[in-house]
């Protein structure tokens, strides 16, 4: 029996190990070295009990954003999208930088929080977003992040 239960704990604790970090894709660095970013816009996203406002954000390849994520719910939420995250690159000493490439792609966000990330886009996406704490996703917090050709 105790064999049993070992194996089940094992098994549980690697189902919950979390997303693989990612990595900037080729070239990030330099990209956000040759970018302009005294012309970031700012772009608010509200996150809430289980919805994003808005829930489609729609940028530029090579137009560097400021993305503000604020959390006017109770519970935490987060923006996650990895396929999104996979093709920009951060402005240089961005503080959420290392947080989002660890977590899988993934911006936390505390009840009554703020975050911001400041990137440029490199590539034309067209990604999901989801909330990936528990059932929020189900309950209807998705999105769209569209990434256009400049």
């Amino acid at each position: 029996m105790t064999r049993w239960l070992a194996l089940a704990l094992l098994v549980a604790a690697a189902g919950c190990a979390g997303p693989a970090p990612i990595a900037p894709p080729p070239g990030a660095a330099e990209r956000a070295a040759a970018t302009d970013w005294s012309r970031a816009e700012t772009i608010t996203v509200t996150l809430d009990e289980f919805v994003f406002l808005p829930d489609a954000v729609a940028l530029r390849v090579g137009q560097p954003v400021r993305l503000r994520f604020e959390n006017t719910g109770a519970r935490p939420h987060d923006w996650t999208s990895p396929t999104f995250f996979r093709t920009v690159a951060f402005r240089p000493g961005d503080a959420q930088a290392a947080s989002v490439l660890a977590s899988g792609g993934s911006v936390d966000v505390p009840p009554g929080g703020a975050r911001e990330v400041t990137l440029v886009p490199l590539s034309p996406i067209a990604g999901e977003v989801t909330c990936v704490k528990p059932l929020h996703a189900t309950l209807g917090m998705t999105g769209r992040v569209v990434v256009a050709q400049n």
